[in-house]
Order: structure tokens, then C-alpha cells, then sequence
């Protein structure tokens, strides 16, 4: 195949790409180094780090959404474990996948007002807990940072599933096997072995996680009741309340600027060396 015709070919995902992604990338960081008379200037940026209210939120959220991804890797391995060596079944294999891809199919709203319902003085968590006499009093679940968590684990968790999954599918039983053979128990086999293999995928599921946590804006909105402001309700705020389009720009590109040094964090990982020795 020639190359003009694999540009021909490629030349609508080009397009594409370019008026929905680049061009309005190029009108944010227009708008975040653009004064009121339409100066270059970067007050913006420093009215944003020198700010101790923002930076109380920016890091904040980065908190939220490093333990979301914590959390969501350890509930995401384990069902990503279970799905691929416990169930052998093709048929219940696809049912438990249809499952854990579900959330995907509805929209980040209900989602959220679901989780409002659960989490809720009187959702279904307080009321089986107090029926059950082990608290006294309802769990503050709801309008924190413990109830954005939650949600944010519940929706970002098939993104990490299916990361892990794919690894996990594609690592030769043959080599767990082996180990089991030269006398590794099962535990040792799967902190020295599977655990290892599976590596580049607990990057890239972690990359993903992380990046959609820290640019949430639903969820967080909806689970934390306006009381928790996060850097999503931020730039929100600014674009469509305040009006400050500029500003708002500036912290957006800044937070864009970081998911991009955490997306090349992760490349440079997963081509070092101990994770090529762990693919081998």
C-alpha cells in the first residue's frame, strides 16, 4: 500500500482531529495568554499559582483523584484476576465483561444520582448499617470527598478492568505453571511472576483513571453538593458564572499541561527496563 493512499485513507481521522481536539486546544491557550485589549500576557497563569485558595484546590484534587486511582487498582485487579482465572466458562466470561462495561452505557448524571440514593442519611448503606445495629447514627457518605471517591471509583473502575484484563489474558499459562513446578507457592508465583507481566497495564489503566478523575466535573458536582470545590467546578465556574474566560482558560491548559507530563511519565515507564524484563 502506497503512502498517499494510507494518507487518503487516514485523512478524515486527521480532520477530525484537528476541529474537535487541536483547534480547541489552539483557542484555550489563545484565550489563557490574551489580556482584556488582547495583549500576550501570563498574568493569568501567575494570578493562578500565586493564589493559596486555588492551589488549596488544585491539590486537592490531585489527592482525590491519586486515591480514586489507588482504590480503583486494587477493586479493579482483583475483579480483573477473578474474571480471567476463575471463570473459564466463554459465555460467562462475555456476561461478567457485558457487566463491568455497563456503567459505560449510562449517563454520568443517573450514574451520580444513583449513587446520591446509596449514599444518601437515608440511602441503603446507612439504613442496612443502622438496621444492623453496627452504627448509631447515619455515615457521612454524602457531599465530601468521601462520597466523590466512591463515585469516581464506581465509574472509572471498568477503565482499569479492562487494562489489566488485556494483560492478564495474553500472559502464557505455561509460565505460571512453571513456577508452580520449581516449587513457588501461589502467592510467590503471583508477586514474582503474574504480578510483574502485568505491569504495563496497571500503568496505562492507572494513566487513564487518573487523568478522567482529575478533569471529573458531573460526578464530583453532583456526590459533593457544591460544598467540595474541585479544579473541574473551577474552571466551570469561571467560564460560565464568573465569565472569565481567560482565566479559566489558564488553569485548564495548566491542568491539561499536567495530564500530559503524567501521560509521558507513564510512556517513559513502560519502556524502561524492568518492565521490558517483566514482559519477558
Amino acid at each position: 500500500m502506497s503512502k498517499k493512499t494510507i494518507f487518503f485513507l487516514l485523512a478524515p481521522s486527521i480532520l477530525i482531529l484537528l476541529g474537535l481536539f487541536i483547534l480547541p486546544l489552539i483557542v484555550v491557550l489563545n484565550n489563557s495568554i490574551l489580556d482584556e485589549h488582547g495583549k500576550i500576557t501570563l498574568q493569568h497563569y501567575l494570578s493562578y499559582f500565586n493564589d493559596p485558595y486555588y492551589l488549596s484546590i488544585t491539590w486537592r484534587s490531585i489527592k482525590i483523584s491519586l486515591l480514586t486511582t489507588f482504590i480503583t487498582l486494587f477493586v479493579g485487579y482483583f475483579i480483573a484476576y477473578f474474571t480471567t482465572r476463575y471463570i473459564q466458562n466463554k459465555k460467562l466470561k462475555r456476561i461478567a465483561y457485558i457487566v463491568i462495561i455497563s456503567p459505560l452505557f449510562t449517563s454520568a448524571v443517573v450514574r451520580s444520582f444513583g449513587w446520591m440514593v446509596i449514599l444518601g442519611n437515608n440511602g441503603f448503606i446507612n439504613k442496612t448499617l443502622l438496621g444492623l445495629g453496627i452504627i448509631s447514627q447515619p455515615l457521612k457518605l454524602l457531599y465530601n470527598e468521601t462520597g466523590i471517591i466512591i463515585g469516581l471509583v464506581y465509574i472509572l473502575a471498568p477503565f482499569m478492568i479492562l487494562s489489566i484484563s488485556t494483560v492478564l489474558e495474553n500472559i502464557d499459562a505455561r509460565l505460571e505453571e512453571a513456577a508452580a513446578d520449581l516449587g513457588l507457592s501461589p502467592l510467590q508465583t503471583f508477586l514474582k511472576v503474574t504480578l510483574p507481566l502485568t505491569v504495563p497495564g496497571i500503568l496505562v489503566g492507572s494513566v487513564m483513571v487518573f487523568s478522567l478523575a482529575i478533569s471529573a466535573y458531573v460526578t464530583p458536582a453532583m456526590l459533593s453538593g457544591g460544598k467540595v470545590q474541585l479544579i473541574a467546578t473551577v474552571i466551570y465556574e469561571q467560564m460560565m458564572q464568573v465569565f472569565n474566560y481567560q482565566f479559566g482558560s489558564a488553569i485548564a491548559f495548566a491542568v491539561l499541561v499536567f495530564s500530559l507530563l503524567i501521560i509521558s511519565m507513564n510512556h517513559y515507564l513502560l519502556k524502561t527496563d524492568w518492565v521490558e524484563e517483566g514482559r519477558r
